[in-house]
């Protein structure tokens, strides 16, 4: 099997874990697991351009930023 589809395969395990399985607590970390995978296999950022990689990285961080700030509000209430 080529790594495509491994990924593919993959995916669909975690999408259908994701649905079924899982609760929905875990939610979030299934979807960080499958960002990561997309990262790494179909958009290929380890060989790519600065840019691209830069764009993911602000993304990332921001997405970081949100999460804590949503963590702070129900923290202090």
């Amino acid at each position: 099997m080529t790594r495509l589809a491994i990924t593919y395969a993959l995916l669909m395990a975690l999408a259908l874990a994701s649905w079924l399985v899982v609760p929905a607590g875990y939610a979030l970390p299934i979807a960080a697991v499958k960002a990561g995978l997309i990262v790494a296999v179909f958009m290929d950022l380890a060989r790519a351009h600065p840019v691209p990689r830069i764009a993911a990285l602000v993304a990332l961080l921001l997405f970081a930023l949100l999460c804590a700030g949503t963590y702070a509000d129900v923290a202090t209430r």
